[in-house]
């Protein structure tokens, strides 16, 4: 469980008391009893509030809503409110705020506007939370510490800068080795001195491209990646040692922005949470497995442990272009959906309806018609009676057979460089053999490269785009060792440092997929090509791959242009397991035959 001094399922969300009178705010406790709320999240954007300036804190309003919550019986949550710093802050520390992708620097306004690298920032918020967690320290109400909010920007300051080369030099040593890893010398692009190195950016070496910005220099841009996670990490961290030196026995973590956001690597981040948590917002109809998917990612950075649901709206969001209601009944299911992932807390944004500000129209428990005879109240209410009967469930594990291995770092590599087809993406790859899996009946967990394979009968890992030869020997002693792996067109094609492995691809995985390919073309998304496997023909799009087998078994061929009748979906036999191959974007009926072929066959 989360927290012992707490054990049950916890069931409330984001509060902010400091934008309501007090009658309001003894109203509301009112109605959080009633709706079976047990624990709030406290002071998110409190900073200017709490540190009205640079010398005085005042955490007075804070230490009465606590006590009068917890003379009720419900728990807090307490937050960090290092989102968001104050207006006297940026204004006396400029430098605070970071600079976009665009090379320009923010002013203040809203929230996740600083630099992570700013000392300044680091100093401020370091001593917050510290100040914080000395305060409340002893507080019985206290359950657990939530650091931050959504960790959302990269910066690209001159603060950055400096770093950045800084954490080059120390990575690559020499600017030789550097310039030989990066493979500089195409488009005369040898750095002679560290300083020439910049930040990707749209006025060095990044450009936007249909849908996302690619580089020019990719070798830059991944590492720039792994630089960010690192250095944002680093906020977290020096927020994390300070709460830890006052409470050292309350769990402390931070709401990941969303499972499959693209500019953090949450594997990295997940060592060092004591909880993985984070916030669910399905889109309007999305797909169950979309959702199935996230979740299990989530559980998977502990690998396996139970996570904090800490938002989930309780009937609609605000910042989409369109936000419909959750119909009756549908925050229910979401919620039992999380709940059968291994979440244990089932947490909202937000308890109240804001009456100002930019998400006045997102959906709280407690609506702007001030009341709990509301169709949302009533529906939260009932939740909250049904989950009082479920705390057996707390500390219990998800057990599954079958994992998709996940990897930032090839999600990254593929799509911030110029690959066949700009429509090919990794998440769209994912989603889909993960629906395949799941709508077999298969219990499926979600891997990252650096964990434990073993256990798991079935790994699926689509689009792989870089594997480097330690991931390759890990995959090779999987199936060696009686695994059955599945991987698809765009796997192995390129090492850590993002330099094709030559030979053919999939790279270092040649021996495992039983042949190479030689060629991969790439059409428009309404041009298709079809397999023909089991008897059926199935539409495929995007990649194809031409392919040449060396000791694969052929299960499909495509059915039209050049390679009509060239393989298409291989079997290979390697050691004591199998290897499949799939080399194109094959529609999601192929893909669940497949699944459902190979837990017949094996």
């Amino acid at each position: 469980m989360v927290n012992p001094k707490l054990p049950v399922i916890w069931y409330g969300g984001d509060y902010y008391p400091e934008q309501w009178d007090e009658e309001t705010f003894e109203r509301d406790i009112r109605m959080f009893k009633e709706a079976g709320i047990n624990v709030v999240t406290l002071g998110v954007f409190s900073w200017g509030l709490i540190q009205p300036d640079e010398n005085t804190y005042d955490f007075s309003f804070f230490e009465k809503v606590m006590d009068r919550l917890y003379k009720e019986g419900i728990y807090v949550c307490l937050a960090t409110p290092t989102s968001a710093p104050p207006h006297w802050m940026t204004q006396k520390y400029p430098e605070i705020l970071l600079t976009d992708v665009n090379g320009v620097k923010r002013e203040k306004g809203g929230r996740q506007n600083f630099c992570p690298n700013s000392e300044k920032y680091r100093y401020f918020a370091r001593n917050i939370a510290e100040k914080l967690a000395e305060h409340f320290k002893d507080h019985p109400a206290l359950v657990l510490w939530h650091v931050n909010n959504e960790y959302l920007n990269y910066c690209y300051c001159d603060i950055c800068r400096g770093k950045f080369q800084n954490w080059l030099k120390e990575k690559y040593g020499t600017l030789d080795e550097l310039n030989r890893r990066w493979n500089t010398r195409f488009w005369s692009q040898t750095f002679t001195a560290w300083e020439e190195i910049p930040v990707p950016t749209t006025r060095s070496v990044l450009f936007w491209r249909k849908d996302r910005y690619q580089s020019v220099l990719p070798e830059l841009y991944l590492d720039y990646r792994r630089f960010m996670t690192q250095s944002m990490l680093e906020c977290f961290l020096e927020e994390y040692r300070a709460i830890k030196k006052h409470t050292p026995d309350i769990p402390v973590t931070t709401n990941l922005i969303a499972a499959t956001f693209k500019e953090w690597n949450y594997f990295e981040w997940a060592k060092h949470m004591d909880v993985a948590a984070w916030d669910n917002y399905p889109g309007y109809r999305e797909d169950f497995s979309v959702i199935s998917l996230r979740h299990s990612l989530i559980r998977g950075l502990k690998e396996g442990k139970p996570f904090v649901l800490m938002e989930q709206s309780p009937s609609q969001a605000c910042w989409r272009w369109y936000n419909p209601q959750k119909r009756p009944g549908e925050m229910r299911l979401w919620s039992y959906h999380a709940l059968a992932h291994g979440a244990e807390t089932l947490m909202f944004f937000q308890l109240r309806q804001s009456k100002g500000g930019v998400e006045k129209f997102h959906g709280a428990v407690i609506t702007h018609v001030d009341s709990p005879n509301t169709r949302v109240f009533q529906e939260v209410k009932r939740v909250g009676e049904e989950i009082k009967s479920l705390s057996d469930i707390l500390d219990t594990r998800v057990v599954s057979q079958t994992a998709l291995l996940f990897d930032w770092e090839s999600w990254w590599a593929m799509e911030d460089t110029l690959t066949p087809n700009i429509d090919f993406k990794y998440l769209n790859e994912a989603e889909k053999y993960f629906k395949a899996l799941v709508k077999t009946g298969l219990g499926v967990d979600v891997v990252g490269k650096d964990q434990n394979f073993e256990g798991y009968r079935i790994i699926v890992a689509p689009a792989l785009y870089m594997v480097g030869k330690e991931l390759a020997r890990k995959l090779k002693d999987y199936v060696s060792n009686g695994g059955i792996l599945i991987l698809t067109t765009m796997s192995g094609i390129v090492d850590e440092d993002d330099q094709v492995v030559l030979g053919g691809y999939p790279g270092y995985l040649r021996d495992l997929m039983g042949g190479y390919v030689e060629e991969i073309d790439a059409l428009p998304p309404e041009e298709k090509n079809e397999i023909l496997m089991f008897g059926k023909r199935y539409e495929c799009s995007l990649v194809f791959d031409y392919i040449k087998t060396t000791t694969a078994e052929v299960l499909g061929r495509f059915g039209r242009d050049y390679y009509m009748n060239e393989p298409a979906v291989l079997r290979n036999r390697y050691g004591g397991g199998w290897v499949y191959y799939v080399g194109s974007s094959a529609s999601f009926d192929l893909v669940w035959d497949l699944v459902k072929f190979i837990e017949r066959e094996h």
